[in-house]
């Protein structure tokens, strides 16, 4: 008796992929040369607190602050920063407790 051949499949086995992480705010922020450089020219354009209109000074007296924060998918781009003046009782304080609480 003769015997039957099978044929070979074609298809491969499917495998599902697996689906990446997205990515932290820590991915998505800038640091070193880049934060410092942006800082000085959005600071450069308008030296004001976005906020209170207080004058804040270079380097240290203001948070370059995101209008749309990172953890709520803001874009990490100069469009998307603003100057406000920092310390205890400065704007960035009360905007992030702010955002906080809206989260």
């Amino acid at each position: 008796m003769a015997k039957l051949r099978t044929l070979k499949p074609r298809l491969q086995e499917f495998k599902p992929r697996q689906p990446q992480p997205l990515p932290t705010t820590k991915d998505r922020r800038i640091t070193g040369r880049k934060l410092q450089d942006r800082r000085l020219k959005v600071w450069s354009k308008d030296p004001r607190c976005a906020m209170c209109g207080r004058v804040c000074d270079f380097p240290s007296g203001f948070e370059l602050d995101h209008k749309v924060p990172l953890y709520q998918v803001g874009a990490d781009t100069e469009d998307n920063c603003q100057v406000l003046c920092s310390g205890p009782d400065g704007c960035h304080v009360k905007k992030t407790a702010q955002d906080l609480r809206g989260a």
